[in-house]
């Protein structure tokens, strides 16, 4: 018996501790912008030409795929936004996908149509709290936004860009931007923020300073409330993970991306 179990243990080390057999598939965790809208077709098509397949496709969030990312636990994370000077000094191999709108989503029902800078930043940090200061009805503006401290690069991004570094004022607080914007379509008089890809019936876009949040202006750099779409890995590719970073360069993987965002080539 206890020969029996030696012979077992040593064949297991051989099966699974040279990873020769049973080898997982891909990993990838992160930004639900891209675990949302771009991984499902771009996994779909990359195992169906080359065979290697994806264990895992997360939405934790920008910041839990990096810090997953570097930990080793995933092969890939999502990072909707440009990398901080803090994570590049790990220096994590990163590579842009494509670029996206961050817009600004209300019911709609509702009149308003454009909102300049001042008036989304006002707007999101509780300074204006009511529709009629901007032109619209005289109603309480509710503001929903993803959870604050959740680590999520269309927060942060917004933050920096939109809000000048301020802080946000108090919000209804939901964790996936998608459910942001689907609550915006039956709120008549919310407003919200998210990836242009996540629009949802009820929900509109305002332009934003005059430029409507379109690829064509992400592209000319006219809206201005855009960001870089990145896939990141602990060190450079090798393998079958090099392959995957190659494929979402290809003309098969840029046209994936610009179904819903700015292709990079």
């Amino acid at each position: 018996m206890k020969k029996l179990l030696v012979s077992l243990l040593a064949s297991a080390f051989v099966l699974f501790g040279t990873g020769a057999v049973f080898a997982a598939g891909l990993t990838y965790d992160g930004s639900t912008t891209i675990g949302e809208n771009i991984m499902p077709d771009a996994a779909k098509l990359f195992t169906e030409k080359t065979g290697i397949k994806f264990d895992k496709i997360g939405g934790l969030g920008s910041g839990k795929g990096f810090k997953m990312v570097m930990e080793g636990s995933i092969d890939i994370g999502g990072v909707s936004r440009a990398l901080s000077i803090e994570e590049k000094r790990l220096k994590p191999y990163y590579q842009i996908v494509g670029y996206d709108a961050i817009a600004v989503f209300i019911n709609e029902k509702n009149p308003v149509k454009s909102l300049s800078k001042e008036q989304v930043k006002g707007i999101f940090t509780g300074k204006i709290t009511n529709w009629k200061e901007v032109g619209g009805e005289d109603a309480s503006i509710v503001v929903i936004t993803e959870i604050k401290t959740g680590g999520r690069a269309t927060i942060q991004e917004f933050k920096d860009s939109a809000l000048d570094g301020g802080e946000f004022g108090p919000s209804i607080e939901i964790d996936r931007p998608h459910d942001c914007v689907k609550r915006v379509g039956v709120e008549i008089n919310g407003i919200t923020h998210a990836s242009l890809a996540f629009i949802q019936p009820g929900a509109k876009t305002v332009l934003y300073n005059n430029v409507e949040p379109t690829s064509k202006n992400v592209r000319s750099g006219a809206y201005i409330l855009s960001r870089p779409l990145n896939i990141v890995a602990k060190t450079m590719p090798k393998g079958e993970l090099k392959k995957f970073f190659d494929f979402m360069l290809s003309p098969e993987g840029q046209a994936i991306v610009a179904e819903n965002f700015v292709p990079v080539r």
